[in-house]
């Protein structure tokens, strides 16, 4: 049986699918595969996806057995190609058009070897592409190793208890230090985000022997209008024991 992989231009048809191959006169026996490569020449690179596909279709349509099938056949065509145009008398006058063929041709294999989902090209290419995976998955999973390493150098086994009850407290001491002044006018500590504050406090604090949830500390942390909060959870007055009082320079 002669399977038929790509779909012909029907002759003297003025009415044709740019992807349809062949010339007025119809596709000539056994030049279907010059014809798909002469339409890759002149191709632009986004095309390769629908151009493919396009073909695909019809074959599959016309009993071919399976995509891999197509994609097999598809890839040996180019790869054939490839390398008669390789072995061509590279001080004749067509080698600028072969090296531009080659060009074009390699550049239609790298959409080939993105959609080949069953390892069917060549083992040797498969296999080299397999391990330079390996290759870059190990420098990450090192790369991440010491990442976790130096990150576990700032956990903590036991977090610092804050007495049952007085989260509230421990977050007015907190909230009195974002506004220490030093004696030059600029702040102690500073912050354009609130959340840091939320999350230093969950990460290293825990309440009543329990672990404060994230979302608890960052409801402390929310906007004010004047001094009156906005959204969130707000201090009360009971629970205000301690103030922050900056130490009078000595006179001199």
């Amino acid at each position: 049986m002669n399977l038929i992989y790509f779909k012909p231009r029907k002759p003297f048809s003025f009415s044709t699918h740019p992807y349809d191959l062949g010339t007025f006169m119809g596709l000539w026996h056994n030049h279907d595969d010059n014809h798909f490569l002469l339409k890759i020449y002149r191709m632009d690179e986004k095309e390769y996806s629908d151009y493919y596909n396009y073909h695909l279709n019809y074959a599959l349509e016309n009993k071919l057995e399976s995509e891999e099938d197509f994609f097999r056949h598809v890839w040996q065509v180019v790869q054939n190609r490839i390398k008669h145009y390789e072995i061509q008398d590279p001080f004749s006058r067509n080698h600028a058009i072969h090296r531009q063929s080659i060009e074009k041709l390699q550049q239609f294999q790298k959409y080939l070897h993105s959609i080949d989902q069953w390892n069917a090209r060549p083992s040797h290419i498969v296999i080299a592409e397999k391990d330079e995976l390996i290759h870059n998955q190990k420098q990450e999973i090192e790369k991440l190793n010491a990442e976790l390493a130096e990150l576990n150098q700032y956990e903590v086994s036991l977090k610092i208890l804050i007495d049952d009850g007085h989260l509230p407290t421990f977050i007015h001491v907190i909230k009195q230090l974002r506004d220490l002044q030093l004696p030059s006018g600029r702040k102690l500590i500073k912050s354009d985000h609130k959340i840091p504050y939320a999350k230093m406090i969950a990460k290293y604090f825990s309440h009543g022997g329990k672990d404060i949830p994230i979302e608890t500390a960052r409801n402390y942390f929310v906007d004010k209008k004047g001094d009156v909060t906005i959204k969130g959870t707000s201090i009360q007055p009971e629970h205000r024991l301690f103030k922050i009082i900056p130490i009078e320079p000595a006179k001199k």
